[in-house]
């Protein structure tokens, strides 16, 4: 017995020592295992420390495959804190099997133990919000209202699940927090874009002093929903508190955060304060400073932006790329996208949705579809929502609607569920190429198959569709029963089709609620002025015209957005 004491004691310092490399060695794992599988001798399996200390290993080394056989092979001398380290290696790339293991071991072992109850709130995240609430009734009844640890944790899943009620709930019931507490609440309603709750939280949190201080985390957070909310005056404050806290410049995603936040407010001045200011420049940094100028319209600098990172010797990461691909896009420059395009490749960012759509927008925007489809077929294996999107608006765009609804329909049949802005392509697919049923089916489709809420556009592409095919009364009485009140897109469609179907009455009508609407829009004093001239009333159309002088409004001139320079600029 003392014999095999002194042998899970030597096994134990072997464990410990592979575990604390900084890159385990999956051969050292193998040969611990073989090992530890002669130290046992006669018994059938290993110490449960010992067995608990290999899983780590293989979890450290990245053979989660090789963890799980051991772990199924030594099933009955596996204890809590064996599902503990399991259930944690497992949480983030496998969450489902990390919650089954849970689950398991809540059959095995009573009460459950702190330790297993963390790591499944790890796994909730990539889960349904049920799962949570299961974590939770174990953590009710295994754990004390105290243990900070736990129920910080319970605050993440139940934030990263977008639970931010539940959330606040358990935070509210926390008997002591830390600032891990406060930054998962914090950081949950910033990304729910909750950003006045995330506000009150920084403000409540600021005013604990001493008790509990503010961190990196807590302001890149708080100035992430100041940029959204546009408040730049709390966000000049946060930027005191964190000079003051030393953060400012120290902290990059600090930097970034407060770059990102004037960038988006439309502060250049203090924006270029900060970028001269920040010492070091991440792939982030350069990012937030592309993308400012895109939000600008500056689509040639945001070019030369690019190219300065990566003659800075910044590596690109999809993020990039995809936002270069959008201002050569605007700037129609095939050349220049096309470079960007084999500098995807080289750096394996196709399998990328971000960068998949972006190449399909800027090919289908530089008119060349067929490289648009052939973008989207070499990444087809890859591709998600955004992608299928991209290829649909294209064919659309490009007059193609029967293709792009084909396409739409492989991309249900591969499961793919559409967004809002898929179903808006479809529609206008269906608009302009006729199909009235077809449009309707796919309306319908939205809140009964896919829990769609339409939106504005949604509702403009039905009154389009209807008005082209002739329908205007349907597609008055369509208008009629809108759940939301029609504004000027909706209204504008039906202008257009009581144009193109000469209907002076039903013309008349829409007019007058669009120049309450927008009455500084000149079109649609233009089509009525059309209308009554398709009827040879000259005097009403005259009228109408002099309306427009009454209010100093003036048709502007067409003119064309196409830059030929810019197609053959280059990286």
């Amino acid at each position: 017995m003392s014999t095999w004491s002194g042998s899970v004691r030597e096994l134990t310092a072997l464990f410990s020592a592979l575990r604390r490399a900084r890159h385990p060695n999956p051969g050292h794992a193998a040969q611990l295992h073989a090992r530890l599988l002669v130290s046992a001798g006669a018994r059938p399996h290993p110490h449960p420390v010992l067995l608990t200390q290999l899983i780590s290993l293989y979890a450290a080394a990245g053979l989660l495959a090789d963890a799980l056989r051991a772990f199924r092979a030594h099933l009955p001398s596996a204890n809590p804190r064996t599902y503990a380290v399991l259930v944690s290696a497992l949480a983030r790339p496998r969450p489902g099997l990390a919650f089954s293991l849970f689950s398991a071991s809540r059959r095995e072992f009573r009460p459950t133990s702190p330790h297993l109850i963390s790591a499944a709130l790890a796994a909730c995240a990539g889960l349904r919000p049920l799962c949570s609430l299961q974590v939770h009734a174990c953590a009710a009844k295994a754990v004390p209202p105290g243990d900070v640890f736990v129920y910080t944790g319970m605050v993440d899943a139940y934030a990263k699940a977008g639970e931010m009620a539940s959330s606040r709930k358990v935070f509210d019931e926390m008997t002591s927090r830390v600032v891990a507490s406060w930054n998962a609440l914090l950081v949950g309603y910033a990304r729910s874009q909750m950003c006045f709750e995330a506000l009150s939280v920084f403000r409540e949190l600021a005013a604990q002093g001493r008790e509990v201080s503010l961190d990196q985390v807590s302001v890149s957070s708080v100035l992430s929903a100041c940029a959204v909310a546009g408040a730049l005056d709390f966000g000049r404050q946060v930027h005191a508190c964190a000079a003051k806290l030393g953060l400012e410049l120290s902290a990059v995603c600090v930097s970034n955060a407060l770059l990102d936040m004037y960038t988006r407010c439309g502060c250049s001045r203090e924006s270029l304060a900060m970028l001269n200011a920040v010492d070091c420049r991440d792939v982030v940094t350069w990012n937030i400073i592309i993308r400012g100028c895109i939000h600008d319209n500056r689509f040639r600098e945001a070019c030369v932006l690019f190219r300065s990172m990566l003659r800075n010797g910044t590596l690109p990461d999809d993020m990039s790329l995809a936002t270069a691909l959008q201002a050569s896009a605007c700037m129609s420059a095939w050349a220049l996208g096309a470079s960007m395009h084999a500098s995807a490749v080289k750096a394996g960012f196709l399998d990328s949705d971000g960068v998949a759509s972006s190449l399909i927008t800027m090919y289908s925007k530089c008119g060349c579809l067929d490289d648009a489809r052939r973008a989207f077929e070499g990444a087809e294996d890859h591709l998600y929502v955004m992608s299928w999107t991209a290829m649909i608006t294209a064919l659309q765009q490009h007059g193609r609607g029967m293709q792009a609804i084909d396409v739409f329909e492989k991309m249900l049949e591969n499961g793919i569920p559409p967004d809002h802005i898929t179903f808006v392509s479809v529609l206008s697919s269906c608009s302009h190429s006729g199909l009235v049923e077809q449009g309707r089916k796919y309306f319908n489709s939205m809140t009964q198959d896919h829990n769609i809420k339409p939106w504005t556009e949604h509702y403009a592409c039905m009154v389009d569709m209807f008005g082209r095919a002739g329908l205007l009364g349907e597609a008055k009485q369509f208008i009629d029963q809108m759940r939301v009140r029609p504004d000027a897109s909706v209204l504008g469609a039906l202008l257009a089709s009581c144009m193109s179907f000469r209907d002076l009455e039903m013309g008349k009508e829409v007019a007058k609620k669009l120049f309450v609407i927008e009455p500084g829009n000149t079109g649609n004093y233009v089509l009525l002025a059309n209308i009554y001239a398709s009827h040879g009333r000259l005097e009403e159309a005259k009228e109408v015209r002099r309306w427009m002088m009454f209010y100093e409004l003036r048709k502007e001139k067409g003119c064309s957005l196409f830059n030929n320079e810019s197609r053959t600029c280059t990286l």
